[in-house]
Parts: C-alpha cells; structure tokens; sequence
C-alpha cells in the first residue's frame, strides 16, 4: 500500500481509541501488515539500495532525489488528508500524529533495511516482503481507494 493508504488507515484507528493511544498506535502499526496482504499497488524502492551507498548521497544524486519525490509526495498527500478528516482539536492532532507515524512505520524500517542491511532490519524485512501482496496498478490502486473509504466510513461511524 502507498503511505496515504497506511497513513488514514493508521490515523483513523488511532482516533478510535482516545483514551489508550498506545494500544490505538499498536493497532495501527499491526494494520500496515494486514494492510500489505491485500493485493495492491505500490512503488518500487530498490533504487535506494542499488544507486546510493549512504542516505547522504541518496538525497544528493539527482536521479534518487526524483525517486523520492513520489515518496514525499504520497506522504505530504496523506499527512494531509488526515489533519482534514481526522484533526478537531490538540488530542486528536496527537491521536492522528501517533496514527501516521504507526501506519508508516513499517516503510520506514524497510528503508533502513535497504540502506544497512542489519539486524533487526533483516528479520523485518523478511516477514515484510513475505506478506507483501503486489497486484496490476488498476485493481492495485482500486484496493487502496476502497481500503481508504472504509476505514474512513468505519470511523465515523464508531464515532
């Protein structure tokens, strides 16, 4: 799934539970997992690995840079979804703060584990890439807008 997928998703599971942010944030990184089983579409990140050996040089070789404006994109994209739909007042600012960084956590450990290849990395790397379930961009993208609606929909209607 794309980081605006994870993100609303971790975002709206963080603000069902007001009063226990640490089990909505645990919820939320678990649902990048169950997220990433459902067939659909996302961007290829190899190029992280095979043309720079140091972030550092990632963000200074142009050709890396490009790769990672999609990236930032996405993520901007759904930060801001999320202040839109889910962000009333200072509780659920951190409530959605706590659900975004849960939601995309797991990303963000598969970049590290391209960039250093270590331990603990590998391990999660393993059980990510064995749960990914890749799919064609239509019904890849179609599965993230569904993913998005109902987690959105089930939220306002729990709240």
């Amino acid at each position: 799934m794309i980081l605006t997928t994870h993100s609303i998703v971790g975002a709206s599971i963080t603000n069902l539970f007001p009063g226990n942010p640490g089990v909505g944030s645990i919820l939320a990184f678990v649902s990048h997992y169950l997220l990433d089983m459902v067939p659909h579409k996302d961007y290829d990140v190899k190029f992280i690995d095979e043309e720079s050996k140091t972030i550092k040089s990632a963000v200074n070789n142009l050709k890396s840079a490009l790769h990672f404006l999609p990236v930032a994109l996405d993520l901007l994209v759904g930060v801001i979804l999320c202040i839109l739909i889910f962000v009333r007042d200072e509780q659920t600012f951190y409530l959605t703060f706590f659900g975004i960084i849960a939601g995309v956590l797991p990303d963000f450990f598969q970049f590290l584990y391209l960039k250093y290849k270590k331990h603990p990395f590998i391990i999660v790397q393993k059980f990510h890439d064995h749960i990914h379930n890749r799919s064609k961009p239509i019904t890849g993208y179609l599965s993230q807008f569904l993913t998005i609606v109902i987690s959105i929909s089930i939220y306002f209607l729990i709240k």
